[in-house]
């Protein structure tokens, strides 16, 4: 059979003018920018095929899919305050109208039928190769798949989530893996898109804490007010969690590092702002983790100035915590208070251990749930969870998905000591934030924060191979 040659397409101009500006730099400032605008002008329907057509435009002209990062990211944002259907927002119908849902389902076929070109190119050409890690994401689909399907509390809805989950897991991951071919550049392309999406959550607090009514209640900050449409304190701090790695790895890499060092401190001290505390313990983990490496990896000179910049920082924070110490124990011992429920998951992880032993093989489902999580997504397609990504993969889907889960996760960290370099530590790191806040919530079944993680893991695959250093003497080391 004569292979197809794909070489006259790819040297189209318009391809190659769309392929470039893509892989540009310009590219996630330009989609920030959009979103931004479109968030604040309630035009939800602009944002969302605007990154629907980019996510085309990445499928069929990038060799590279490293911009598909771009999208992960920027995707988790993309619902605006006016039209959000949250019972914290305006409880809006916006998407539920026939004009707007159909245009929602016609930029989502739009980007499968990109996709599924492109995975089939990919199969074509033999640059996908399976892998024991991906038969790893398999079995852990498969019991995604199979969740509740012998208790007698099974829905339909439960195979539906479950073929979303599998959708994700496996097309997300054959992209990256098999349309990657890593290089130091492509870390820091991910590292700015990060960078760039901090920017667009700090603006969004910032206004939040500016104009939001009521916010401020007996000197304190109302964190249930904030609320954004796409998500509420804890999204935006697990997102402020997740791109504090991104500061510290171009820290280390990047000649005048000590810049990025104290806007990591910045990243880190704004997530403190959204009153979350997982995001804020989380920040604190992630940030320590962070900082040592950067003391580990940048010597001699740059180390003294980091070290500088780490010891002032400190010294600041110590003098608004004793200025501010009247304030301050008052919310510390707030939180203690609310400790012995913690927003109510001590009684969602004792329902996810009660419920797996109604159903313990395969567990009692997604939508098995249905009090204790208010659910605040405001769609019924999210099914209410467990707040905890080990319990709620336990309840909802058994020992069968606990195993998978496990042998999915020593898969990834037999994966990271493969080939372990700065790059691939980054986007450990990265990965560590997401899981690390999950332990408290559910966002690795909200499905946007799904696309970023195995992204991830696509990521951590394809770089694995140890021809693969980038540890070339840097500059400043």
């Amino acid at each position: 059979m004569q292979k197809i040659d794909f070489s006259k397409y790819e040297n189209l101009i318009v391809v190659k003018w769309i392929s470039n500006f893509i892989g540009s730099k310009l590219f996630p400032i330009v989609l920030a920018a959009v979103i931004l605008l479109c968030y604040y002008l309630g035009w939800d329907i602009v944002m969302i095929w605007f990154v629907a057509i980019c996510s085309v435009g990445i499928l069929l002209t990038c060799r590279d899919a490293t911009p598909a990062f771009a999208i992960f990211l920027f995707i988790n944002i993309i619902i605006s305050l006016k039209n959000s259907p949250s019972v914290l927002g305006n409880e809006s119908d916006y998407f539920m109208r026939p004009e707007i849902y159909g245009q929602v389902i016609a930029a989502i076929s739009l980007c499968v039928i990109g996709l599924v070109a492109r995975l089939t190119y990919n199969i074509y050409t033999k640059t996908f190769k399976p892998s024991p890690m991906f038969f790893g994401i398999c079995a852990l689909c498969a019991a995604f798949l199979l969740n509740g399907v012998l208790f007698e509390g099974y829905e339909p809805l439960d195979t539906v989530f479950g073929l979303f989950l599998t959708a994700m897991y496996i097309l997300i991951f054959i992209l990256i893996s098999s349309n990657i071919t890593p290089t130091k550049g492509t870390f820091e392309k991910i590292a700015f898109y990060c960078c760039v999406l901090f920017v667009v959550l700090a603006i969004e607090l910032i206004v939040a804490y500016t104009t939001y009514d009521d916010l401020f209640v007996n000197g304190f900050v109302d964190r249930v007010k904030l609320f954004f449409g796409w998500g509420m304190y804890n999204t935006i701090g697990m997102l402020f969690c997740v791109c504090i790695p991104a500061w510290f790895y171009l820290a280390i890499t990047q000649k005048y590092g000590w810049i990025y060092t104290v806007l990591g401190i910045l990243n880190i001290t704004i997530t403190f702002f959204t009153f979350s505390r997982q995001s804020m313990l989380g920040a604190a983990v992630i940030g320590l983790v962070c900082v040592i490496w950067l003391l580990i990896c940048r010597k001699g000179r740059d180390r003294l100035i980091n070290i500088v910049i780490l010891v002032t920082a400190m010294v600041c924070v110590g003098i608004v915590i004793l200025a501010k110490w009247d304030k301050l124990a008052v919310y510390i011992q707030s939180i203690i208070d609310n400790l012995n429920d913690g927003g109510n998951r001590i009684e969602l992880w004792k329902r996810a251990i009660e419920d797996f032993l109604k159903a313990p093989v395969f567990g009692v489902g997604f939508y098995y749930l249905k009090d204790l999580d208010v659910g605040f997504v405001g769609l019924d397609i999210i099914p209410k969870m467990y707040h905890n990504t080990i319990l709620q993969i336990l309840g909802a889907c058994g020992i069968v998905g606990l195993a998978a889960y496990l042998l999915h996760r020593v898969q990834t960290v037999i994966s990271l000591l493969k080939n372990i370099n700065l790059e691939r530590l980054y986007v450990a790191f990265t990965g560590g934030a997401l899981l690390f806040v999950s332990l408290f919530d559910n966002h690795m079944f909200y499905l946007f924060p799904t696309l970023l993680y195995v992204g991830l893991v696509g990521l951590l695959k394809a770089s694995e191979n140890k021809k693969f250093k980038c540890q070339e003497k840097r500059n400043g080391k």
